[in-house]
């Protein structure tokens, strides 16, 4: 993993201010190896807290980043403040493991801060959750378009975050968004959607071709799999309906994305259980589910969509 370098504040600015305004809007996260494209698993420091499962005492931060690296993990991704950066940005860098930036901006100001601690800690890209489900069509297209062309400039990919008690929580909202910004591309928590809209997956409710729009513009996914009622549900395996409906779609995005693809490009895909109040708990508080080893399972669905994908584009 890079060095991170910290460079003063000041200079970051004049950088932003002074970066190429014309840079072409970057689609993908790309790594500059010129390999074939190629599927990356990642892990949500978020999904460590409380773990393990039902525990006195949580693992440490370097415990969490160890075992995320010893599963396979490439990279992690976090909310990081002023605070906390220094800490993480090290234990990232003592596992050897890459960082990815999310945030939730309220406006195009919030973003340019996130996007100077990306530039300051060398993160691969940035995604964002934009404001709420009550913040107007055109603020949020601002935020969205802004947002993604001061990423842009400092050569990092934005992406849109499809989530609840964002503007993205449903799918009508969504929609208007891409018809205001089509360039739009999602980090796809379909979870959400499928919460929203009370999804079950059964083949009249054409979920993936109401989804279409979205997954056709996803370049990042978060793998959360929700029944249509709840918003994290145990898979077990991941051989069942439930699990397998979020395959067929996350695979539909994977299409679409390899479709275009270039040599360098890496499609995201991020393990994102999290502790409760979205895992489900017993009365006393208690978990069933060890989301440590379904994160495991997120990285086998994963990697069947991505079979699935890979096989369907090479034959059309």
């Amino acid at each position: 993993m890079k060095k991170c370098v910290i460079v003063p504040m000041h200079a970051l600015h004049n950088s932003i201010s002074n970066a190429r305004k014309n840079t072409a809007m970057i689609i993908r996260y790309n790594d500059n190896s010129g390999n074939m494209p190629r599927l990356r698993l990642q892990q949500s420091l978020w999904a460590m807290g409380k773990l393990p499962m039902n525990a006195a005492e949580e693992w440490s931060l370097v415990e969490k980043m160890t075992r995320i690296k010893n599963a396979g993990f490439e990279a992690v991704e976090c909310w990081l403040n002023t605070e906390n950066e220094a800490v993480h940005g090290a234990a990232l860098q003592q596992a050897g493991l890459h960082l990815v930036l999310g945030h939730r901006p309220y406006s195009v100001s919030d973003v340019r801060d996130t996007v100077e601690r990306a530039v300051r800690m060398q993160a691969d890209f940035i995604f964002a959750q934009p404001a709420d489900a009550y913040t107007s069509l055109s603020d949020t297209v601002e935020i969205c378009r802004e947002g993604c062309s001061i990423a842009n400039e400092q050569g990092l990919a934005f992406f849109v975050e499809t989530h609840r008690s964002n503007y993205t929580e449903n799918l009508f909202q969504t929609l208007r968004l891409i018809d205001a910004f089509p360039d739009i591309r999602f980090t796809a928590d379909l979870s959400h959607f499928v919460l929203a809209g009370e999804f079950y997956g059964w083949d009249e409710e054409q979920a993936l071709n109401k989804m279409l729009p979205v997954l056709q513009r996803t370049s990042h996914i978060h793998g959360r799999i929700s029944n249509g009622e709840q918003i994290q549900v145990d898979v077990g395996s991941g051989e069942g309906d439930t699990a397998q409906f979020f395959v067929r779609l996350w695979s539909a995005a994977m299409q679409s994305w390899l479709s275009e693809a270039q040599p360098g490009d890496v499609f995201p895909f991020t393990s994102e259980l999290g502790p409760p109040r979205y895992a489900i708990t017993l009365p006393d508080g208690s978990e069933f589910s060890d989301r440590w080893q379904q994160s495991l399972v997120m990285q086998k669905l994963a990697a069947q969509a991505w079979q699935t994908a890979s096989e369907t584009s090479s034959l059309t």
